[in-house]
């Protein structure tokens, strides 16, 4: 500990993930549980990546910890130097060994302590590993915006399928009965109705004073009575297109105002669900435009000045206490079976 090992320098940073979007107003006790959780569930997930080999990977790749790590020519430290031929799981032990990671889950706040044999070397590592995490959270916002606008994409090419098959479904209905809208046709045999029950009335008071000055046989009265039963047959047969005896009857109007209101009700539904995914899709693409989640360093990488490890005092007391106290159980287990003997 005096002799053979190295100083180990500390460099500390802190950061927590901050999310850029907009949280809807909030209703009373009712969403305030949620402030947080995607940021909550980001900072865990990071936790677990800074001790992954994954960064380890990033980083070696990067700034060649592996090199950092060993020891220098003519010197040795088989306790606190990298071995120069480590495997990559070997790296990743010797990486959790050299770091310490402290998160509070209140605040979201993670704090990394990197530890080098010089200053320099451990604000450099530190500094590689917090833009490593911020790739990190930016590559889960990226995939996850990239998710939103595909299935909103492909929420649109469903509308718009389903919108161009609710229309051609009416024009078929349209040009099949040769009618644009039976309430309005429906409108206008009722108006033909009115009219017709309008020229039965005065036919019927034409007759009625007929009869009261003439007398029998007189033509006026018998024009009148051809009059009067031929706008009665009309008035039937037109309010016979209004209803039939069979129910099943397609071209009944009652049946024919059925399936085009439900047939309008269909397009207005598609019509309303093509501007949502209109505006869905809208949304998303302008969100997959911006940095929605990003990591804010309330600490910046340090740079030491003295060296903190290895804590050579407190590593040799503790190394004589269980050498101490190995020896004293191998000594009482000695004797012990001395005395059976």
């Amino acid at each position: 500990m005096g002799v053979i090992a190295r100083d180990q320098y500390v460099s500390e940073v802190a950061f927590s993930v901050r999310s850029a979007q907009t949280p809807p107003a909030l209703e009373l006790l009712g969403g305030i549980s949620t402030l947080g959780g995607a940021d909550t569930m980001d900072a865990e997930i990071l936790y677990a990546f800074l001790q992954s080999s994954q960064i380890v990977s990033d980083i070696n790749a990067e700034i060649d910890i592996k090199t950092k790590y060993l020891c220098p020519k003519g010197t040795a430290d088989p306790l606190f130097c990298l071995n120069a031929d480590a495997t990559i799981e070997e790296l990743v032990a010797y990486w959790n060994r050299m770091i310490e990671i402290s998160y509070e889950s209140g605040s979201g706040i993670i704090e990394l302590s990197v530890r080098a044999f010089t200053p320099n070397e451990a604000k450099t590592i530190a500094e590689a590993a917090f833009a490593r995490s911020g790739a990190m959270i930016n590559e889960l916002s990226d995939t996850a915006q990239a998710d939103a606008t595909r299935y909103a994409n492909d929420e649109l090419i469903h509308s718009v399928e389903r919108l161009k098959n609710a229309r051609r479904l009416l024009a078929e209905f349209r040009n099949e009965t040769q009618i644009i809208d039976p309430s309005l046709d429906f409108q206008g045999q009722m108006g033909v109705i009115s009219s017709l029950q309008e020229q039965l009335t005065g036919a019927l008071i034409d007759r009625g004073l007929v009869e009261l000055t003439a007398t029998r046989p007189d033509p006026r009265l018998d024009q009148l009575d051809r009059k009067i039963d031929v706008i009665e047959q009309q008035i039937k047969l037109q309010r016979g297109q209004f209803g039939r005896s069979d129910v099943n009857d397609a071209d009944a109007y009652p049946q024919l105002i059925g399936r085009f209101e439900e047939l309008n009700v269909d397009v207005e539904f598609a019509e309303q669900a093509y501007i949502q995914a209109l505006a869905n899709l809208d949304s998303a693409q302008a969100e997959a435009q911006r940095q929605s989640r990003y990591l804010t360093a309330h600490v910046q990488p340090t740079l030491a000045e003295t060296s903190e490890y290895p804590k050579r005092f407190l590593n040799t007391l503790l190394t004589g206490f269980f050498c101490f106290f190995t020896w004293l159980v191998g000594a009482l287990v000695y004797y012990s079976l001395r005395e059976r003997a």
